[in-house]
């Protein structure tokens, strides 16, 4: 098992290479464990299928060691089927074909790369928009490193940038229909750069994606593996509870049979052989394994996506802000409760809101609080240009 050492370091490597402060818990989970997860597990799975003898078959007395060698090969790249020993009808088990054995380590690295995709769509959104959330978290972790007056000067670097983002993605107030659609756009009813929602909706896309990824799995395994997958874990949870055990699945048949034919000078000579998979003993596991964590990564991601939902929608933007202006002390409830109303639904908006909260997840509350505060005096300094702009 050394190769699996071997193959995890530079694994390893690339997972913090590739950290990002755009993200969640969950996100990690899908893009960098399982991606990880599903590229060792075809690694597995190539091993055993290219490197040993995936495929034995039983041939007839008078087969020589060069005709062993052909059946065994035409049996393992032609298909197999499988019949229990109480099938009668042998013609439909014929229809029945093993067909994917052969196919594992690709689909596992495609499972892999599906499990990625829904990243790289988070990233192209993220950046789109001129908030580059994740180098915003990458600075916010290394000012946590730095001296006062460094980590000053950097926190006010960052909220002038943060400045110019907001700002670019502001909507001019250009008449009652754009204040119609500034009003819809918080009941998420339009979204856009200029509606203030455009972070917070293609995040809550992503998360949909990561969902649908999940879905589209199960379905495809399905296919893949000719039957119903989708209820294979509560079946070997069933087995276990009611025998202490799980019993071999007709899925992953350890021995089958195969027909070919022989060519020779005066006719083709039909055989049918029988095989054994031993390939298939190492697949029932692989996707034992795969079908629990499909169904734990299904479960994670749609509890993720519930409690963004209720933070984009449901909680108190004003609240949340008004927290860590209290712990800093710059805010006296009766001289700045309009400059909130202003700051969180007119400045920040659903994105602002989203960045800081997504920042917090990634660095610490007191780097959140201190980016807060700084943008609050910042936006006070410009007070009144952005009520005219805003209001």
């Amino acid at each position: 098992m050394s190769f699996l050492f071997e193959a995890v370091e530079p694994l390893s490597g690339i997972i913090h290479h590739f950290n990002r402060y755009d993200e969640d818990s969950v996100d990690r989970l899908n893009y960098k464990y399982s991606t990880v997860v599903f590229t060792l597990l075809a690694i597995v799975a190539t091993t055993h299928t290219y490197v040993g003898e995936p495929i034995r078959c039983w041939a007839p007395h008078e087969f020589e060691d060069h005709w062993i060698e052909y059946t065994n090969s035409i049996c393992w790249i032609s298909n197999t089927y499988y019949i229990p020993l109480t099938e009668l009808n042998i013609l439909e088990a014929r229809r029945k074909e093993v067909v994917y054995y052969q196919w594992v380590p690709l689909v596992l690295f495609a499972q892999a790369l599906m499990f990625y995709l829904p990243c790289v769509h988070w990233t192209i959104l993220n950046r789109s928009i001129g908030m580059d959330i994740h180098k915003i978290g990458k600075t916010c972790r290394d000012i946590e490193l730095l001296n006062p007056d460094t980590r000053d000067k950097a926190t006010r670097f960052l909220v002038k940038h943060l400045d110019r983002s907001l700002k670019y993605s502001k909507e001019l107030n250009l008449g009652a229909c754009s204040r119609f659609k500034s009003r819809l756009a918080k009941l998420g009813c339009f979204c856009g750069k200029r509606q203030g929602n455009f972070l917070i909706v293609a995040y809550l896309m992503t998360k949909l994606l990561y969902i649908g990824n999940i879905c589209l799995q199960m379905y495809m395994l399905n296919h893949f593996l000719g039957t119903q997958y989708t209820i294979y874990g509560l079946e070997i949870l069933k087995d276990i509870k009611e025998t202490g055990g799980y019993k071999e699945s007709l899925r992953f048949p350890r021995q089958t049979l195969c027909d070919f034919e022989r060519r020779t000078m005066a006719r083709n000579i039909p055989y049918t052989v029988q095989c054994v998979l031993p390939i298939n003993l190492f697949n029932e596991k692989i996707f034992i394994f795969v079908w629990f964590w499909l169904a734990f990564m299904g479960i994670v991601n749609v509890l993720s996506l519930l409690s963004w939902l209720w933070i984009a929608f449901t909680t108190n933007r004003r609240g949340y802000v008004r927290k860590y202006l209290k712990v800093f002390g710059k805010y006296e409830k009766e001289n700045d409760r309009e400059r909130l109303i202003g700051f969180c639904d007119k400045y920040l908006r659903q994105d602002g809101h989203f960045a800081f909260r997504m920042i917090s997840k990634n660095t610490n509350e007191v780097v959140v609080g201190e980016m807060i505060t700084c943008l609050w005096d910042f936006f006070g300094k410009n007070y009144n240009y952005h009520r005219k702009i805003t209001v």
